[in-house]
């Protein structure tokens, strides 16, 4: 993991990693999506494809979002309805 520390050089750093990095859980107890979790990072990044970005949406969240009960799953979608270019990664999860 890269070092983005004060005295790195790399502090005031933007990039598709947040600084500092987005729970994994919110306020509530719920899991973040993956367009939450990695806000700066563009759908058709190669961030979704290798590295951090890939393993949190094809493993942590999908892992994470099987385990959970519909009601929670109802509540997840609520709060963090799809944006346009994410259309259909619910639907996927669900294998539907």
């Amino acid at each position: 993991m890269e070092n983005r520390g004060p005295g790195s050089g790399m502090e005031n750093v933007t990039g598709p990693i947040p600084d500092p990095p987005v729970p994994d859980i919110d306020a509530d107890g719920l899991m973040v999506p993956p367009w939450v979790k990695f806000p700066n990072l563009p759908k058709q990044s190669m961030g979704w494809r290798m590295g951090l970005g890939e393993h949190y949406r094809c493993n942590t969240y999908p892992a994470r979002w099987s385990r959970q009960s519909r009601p929670i799953r109802l509540q997840l979608r609520a709060n963090y309805p799809e944006p346009e270019d994410w259309t259909g990664y619910y639907r996927r999860l669900l294998g539907t």
